[in-house]
C-alpha cells in the first residue's frame, strides 16, 4: 500500500468490509490476508489519508496481488457528533467487563491444534550510489530518506496439540517442526539453547530461543487472554499489560465508539482504546464487541511503544469464535514486530491458527507433568509433501523460495566440502591474528581449538607487575552429544621470574541428566575472596599461591534438583616472599600487604546442591532444555577438611543454606531477593583461607544489590556464624509513569536494602537505597543508567549518607536484567 508520493504505508489498517477479519501492512507497505472463496470486499485506511474500498472474486488456492494508492485527505468535510458517543463506550464496555469473568470461568481446560509461522525479514539500508541491477526487493523510505532491501533470514512452522488446564498451565505437543535456518545454522544464525554448565554453576542456563528475533514460539510464550487483568509478556514488556477489559481499565484508558456494522446478521460494535499514560504498559487500537452477548469478535491492538523493552513496534490481530455460553475461544493470531539493529530493520511476522478444539470435554484432557513441551519421534523430519498438505495458509512465492533453496541445499549443508568453506573464514590467519588470537575449527568433525593473541595475554596488573600469558581452549562434540572441554593457562612474571598456570579437562556425557566430570590442576596465584570491591580484587592482599588438584562430578539428582561434589587437593603458600611492584604499593596502600600465613595442605571435599521447584522443561535433541524459573531456587553447600588425608593439616566443617528468587508484583514493578546463612559447625583447624568473606563496598560503584552491601567499609571475613538478606525493587515506570510531563523522561524508582549479621563482635548492619533508574539503548545493547541514595547504620559506626552510580545490563537472550 502507497501513499500518492509513492511512499509505502506501515501498519496501515487492511480489513473485509463489515467484518472483524483483517490485518495492517509492514514496514515496505504489504501485507497478506487469508480469505475464503467468493467476492470480499476490502476497506484500505491509514490516518490522514481517504479510506478506499476494492472488490476481488476469490477462486479456491487463487492467489491476488493488486497496489493500492491512498491519497491525503485535506478536507474538512461533515463531521456528525454524537453527544453520547464516549459515554455510548463507557457502557459498552461496562456490559463486557460485567460478563469478563463469565467467559474467563467458561473454559475449564481445552485441547486444539495449533499451526505456527514465524517468518523473520530484514530492511537493510542502502546507499543510493550503489543500488543492485535488480530492484525488486528494494524500497524508498521518504521519511528516513534512504533507500533499503529486505532480506529473508529465517522461517520457521510448527504444528501441535494445545493443552490447557485452569489457571494458567499450558503443554504443547509437536506433530512437526522445522526451522528452515537451521539448514543453514553454521552460518550462524543458531544460538545455543544454553544447556552447557558454567564451571561456576551447578545447574544450567534456562533455555533461551534459538533465534532471539522469534519472540513468539507457542502459546507458552504469551497468551493473549484479553480476559484476563493482566497479560505477561516479559519478552516484549518489563511488567504485564493491562488489558482493556480488565477490572481497573477504566482507570487507565478512554474508550471511544467508533461505529457499528452488522456481521453474520449480528450488531458489532467497534470500540477504540487509548491509554491515558504514555509510558504506561497498554494496548491501543479497536476492540470489536458483539451486542447483547458481549463477547469479543475481534481485537487490533498496539503495545504502547514507550512500553516496549526491545521491540519498536508490536501489533497484534486476534479473532474468536463462541464455541457456546461463556465459551469464546481464539482462532487466529497475526503478529507483527519491528526491531531496530544500526541502521537496519528486523520484521517479524508470526501467524498463529487453532482449530478442532475441544472444550470441557474428556478428550481434552491430558497428562500433567513439568514437561511441558514434547516432540513426536518424527516432527523434524517431515517432508516437503507433508508441509504442503498439512499447511493451512498459503505461502507467499519469496517463502517457498526460501523452503525450496534451504530444502535443495541441505544435503550441500551437511557435507564435509561445505564445513570446510565454512570454517575457512574462522581458521584463516591475517595480520590480525596474532593481536586477537589464532585458532582452528572443523564444524564436520564437531572440534575447535584457539589460543588468544596479545589482548588477551598481556596483564600488566599481574602478581609482582608485569605477567605475559597464554590462555586457550579445545572443545570437542561426539555425535552421541558428549561434549570434550579443555582449557589452560600458563604464564610468566618477568620481575619474579616465575612460571605458573593451570588445566582443566570436562567431560559432560548423559546430556539429558547434565552429568559432567571435570578435573583441573595447576600452580597458580589465586585469589581469597573472588567477589571483593574493585580495589580489593587488584590487591596483593587478595592473592596466595596455590598447588592444586580437583576433581568435580555434577549430575541432576532429579527434576530440578542439581548435585556436585568436587574432591579438592592444594597446597596453600603465601606470597610474602615475591617481589611487588612499586606501583601496586603506591596505588594500593595498607591493602597491598600479602595476607601473612604458614603454608599449609589443604584436602576438603565439598558438596553443592541446587533445587530449582517444579522446574519445567522440554527435550530435543537428545538434550534437556529447562526454562526461567517461576518459584524461589534453593540452595546448600557444605565443606569438609578432612585431617590427615594426603597429609591436609585442616579440620573444619561449614554449611550454608540461601534461597533467592525473581518475582513479577504484577504492574507494581519486579522484585529480587537472596538471603543466606551459614555457620562453621567444626572449626578444629580452621586457617584464614577458608573463612567466609563479604564483599567491601566501592567509594561511588553501586554494586550488584542482591549479592552486596553498598556501604561495608572494608572486606569483612568471618569464621563463624553469619547472615545475610539482600533485596531490589524496580518500579518500572508504575509511579514516575503516571506523573504527567515527568514521564516523557523515561525515569523509573527502584529502592531495596540489605541486612548483614556477623556473630564477631554482634557486628551488625542495616542499610536501605532509593535511586532513579533511565533506560538507554546504545547500537543494540538495552541498559539502566542509575544514581542511588543510600544510607547505612550499624554498630560499630554512626549512620552514614551516600550517593552511588551503577549500571545494569539488559540479557537479550535470557530476557533478563543483571539484577
Amino acid at each position: 500500500m502507497l501513499s500518492n508520493h509513492d511512499e509505502p504505508l506501515p501498519f496501515a489498517s487492511v480489513y473485509v468490509k463489515n467484518s472483524t477479519r483483517g490485518t495492517v501492512t509492514n514496514l515496505k507497505g504489504e501485507f497478506e490476508l487469508e480469505l475464503s472463496e467468493g467476492e470480499h470486499t476490502l476497506v484500505y485506511s491509514f490516518v490522514g489519508f481517504k479510506a478506499q474500498e476494492r472488490t476481488y472474486f476469490f477462486e479456491h488456492s487463487n492467489t491476488l496481488i493488486d497496489t493500492i494508492i491512498l491519497k491525503e485527505d485535506n478536507s474538512l468535510g461533515e463531521v456528525e457528533v454524537y453527544a453520547d458517543k464516549r459515554d455510548r463506550a463507557k457502557e459498552i464496555m461496562g456490559e463486557v467487563r460485567k460478563f469478563r469473568s463469565n467467559f474467563n470461568q467458561g473454559v475449564q481446560y481445552f485441547s486444539c491444534k495449533s499451526y505456527i509461522k514465524t517468518s523473520i525479514d530484514k530492511k537493510v539500508k542502502l546507499d543510493p550510489d550503489s543500488l543492485p541491477g535488480s530492484t525488486e526487493d528494494v524500497s524508498y523510505s521518504a521519511d528516513l530518506n534512504q533507500f533499503f532491501k529486505q532480506e529473508n533470514l529465517n522461517l520457521v512452522e510448527s504444528y501441535s496439540t494445545t493443552f490447557y488446564d485452569k489457571p494458567n498451565r499450558f503443554k504443547e505437543v509437536f506433530h512437526a517442526y522445522h526451522d528452515y535456518s537451521e539448514t543453514k545454522s553454521a552460518i550462524g544464525q543458531e544460538v545455543s539453547f544454553g544447556v552447557e554448565i558454567g564451571e561456576d554453576d551447578i545447574a544450567p542456563a534456562p533455555e533461551v530461543t534459538s533465534n532471539p528475533l522469534i519472540i513468539y514460539n507457542d502459546i507458552l510464550s504469551c497468551d493473549f487472554n484479553f480476559y484476563d487483568n493482566l497479560i505477561n509478556y516479559p519478552e516484549v514488556c518489563q511488567k504485564p499489560i493491562l488489558s482493556p477489559l480488565a477490572e481497573t481499565a477504566p482507570l487507565a484508558y478512554q474508550y471511544d465508539l467508533e461505529g457499528s456494522f452488522y456481521e453474520d446478521s449480528v450488531l458489532i460494535y467497534k470500540i477504540k482504546v487509548s491509554p491515558l499514560f504514555i509510558t504506561d504498559a497498554a494496548f491501543s487500537g479497536f476492540l470489536y464487541v458483539e451486542d447483547s452477548t458481549w463477547v469479543l469478535r475481534s481485537v487490533d491492538l498496539f503495545i504502547n511503544k514507550q512500553a516496549l523493552t526491545v521491540c519498536k513496534e508490536f501489533h497484534i490481530i486476534q479473532n474468536y469464535e463462541q464455541q457456546g455460553e461463556f465459551i469464546n475461544v481464539p482462532i487466529r493470531r497475526e503478529i507483527d514486530y519491528v526491531f531496530k539493529e544500526g541502521s537496519s530493520f528486523i520484521l517479524g511476522n508470526t501467524q498463529v491458527l487453532h482449530s478442532e478444539y475441544l472444550v470441557n470435554v474428556e478428550e481434552a484432557k491430558t497428562k500433567w507433568n513439568n514437561e511441558v513441551k514434547s516432540f513426536d519421534p518424527e516432527a523434524m523430519d517431515r517432508s516437503t509433501e507433508y508441509w504442503a498438505k498439512m499447511r493451512p495458509i498459503q505461502m507467499k512465492e519469496k517463502e517457498l523460495n526460501f523452503i525450496h533453496v534451504c530444502d535443495s541445499l541441505k544435503d550441500y549443508f551437511t557435507s564435509e566440502e561445505y564445513y570446510h568453506k565454512l570454517d575457512s573464514s574462522f581458521n584463516r590467519i591475517s595480520i590480525w591474528s596474532p593481536i586477537v588470537g589464532i585458532g582452528h575449527k572443523n564444524s564436520f568433525k564437531k572440534y575447535q581449538w584457539y589460543i588468544e593473541g596479545l589482548l588477551g595475554q598481556v596483564n600488566p596488573f599481574g602478581i609482582g607487575g608485569y605477567r605475559h600469558k597464554l590462555p586457550g581452549n579445545f572443545t570437542k562434540e561426539f555425535k552421541n552429544n558428549f561434549l570434550l572441554e579443555t582449557d589452560g593457562m600458563v604464564d610468566y612474571g618477568f620481575r619474579n621470574k616465575d612460571v605458573k598456570g593451570k588445566v582443566g579437562v570436562g567431560l559432560t556425557y548423559f546430556p539429558k541428566k547434565f552429568v559432567r566430570t571435570f578435573v583441573r590442576v595447576g600452580d597458580f596465584y589465586d585469589m581469597v575472596n573472588d567477589y571483593a570491591s574493585v580495589a580489593q580484587t587488584f590487591s596483593r592482599s587478595n592473592y596466595v599461591r596455590e598447588i592444586m588438584f580437583s576433581v568435580a562430578q555434577r549430575m541432576e539428582i532429579f527434576n530440578g534438583f542439581f548435585a556436585e561434589a568436587t574432591f579438592n587437593f592444594s597446597d596453600q603458600r603465601p606470597i610474602d616472599n615475591l617481589q611487588l611492584a612499586n606501583w601496586s604499593n603506591e596505588l594500593f596502600g595498607s591493602l597491598n600487604q600479602p595476607i601473612d600465613f604458614d603454608r599449609y595442605i589443604k584436602s576438603e571435599f565439598v558438596l553443592e546442591l541446587k533445587y530449582r521447584i517444579k522446574q519445567k522443561y522440554m527435550y530435543k535433541d537428545n538434550k534437556k532444555i529447562i526454562f526461567e524459573a517461576k518459584h524461589p531456587i534453593l540452595k546448600l553447600k557444605y565443606r569438609k577438611g578432612f585431617p590427615g588425608l594426603f597429609n591436609s593439616e585442616v579440620n573444619y566443617d561449614f554449611i550454608e543454606i540461601g534461597a533467592s528468587h525473581h518475582t513479577q508484583l504484577k504492574r507494581l514493578g519486579s522484585s529480587n531477593w537472596q538471603a543466606m546463612y551459614g555457620t562453621y559447625l567444626n572449626k578444629s583447624n580452621l586457617r584464614v583461607l577458608e573463612y567466609k568473606y563479604f564483599r567491601g563496598s566501592d567509594q561511588l560503584f553501586f554494586s550488584s544489590p542482591t549479592r552486596s552491601m553498598q556501604l561495608l567499609d572494608a572486606t569483612k571475613s568471618t569464621p563463624n556464624d553469619y547472615f545475610q538478606a539482600n533485596y531490589v525493587h524496580h518500579f518500572e515506570g508504575a509511579i514516575l509513569g503516571k506523573v504527567p510531563f515527568l514521564n516523557r523522561l523515561k525515569l523509573e524508582l527502584a529502592g531495596g536494602g540489605g541486612l548483614l549479621y556477623i556473630e564477631d563482635e554482634s557486628f551488625r548492619q542495616m542499610e536501605i537505597f532509593a535511586g532513579l533508574e533511565r533506560p538507554f539503548v546504545l547500537w543494540t545493547q538495552l541498559f539502566k543508567i542509575g544514581v542511588y541514595a543510600v544510607t547505612v547504620d550499624n554498630n560499630v559506626s554512626t549512620a552514614d549518607l551516600a550517593f552511588k552510580f551503577g549500571i545494569n545490563f539488559y540479557n537479550d537472550f535470557k530476557r533478563k536484567w543483571d539484577y
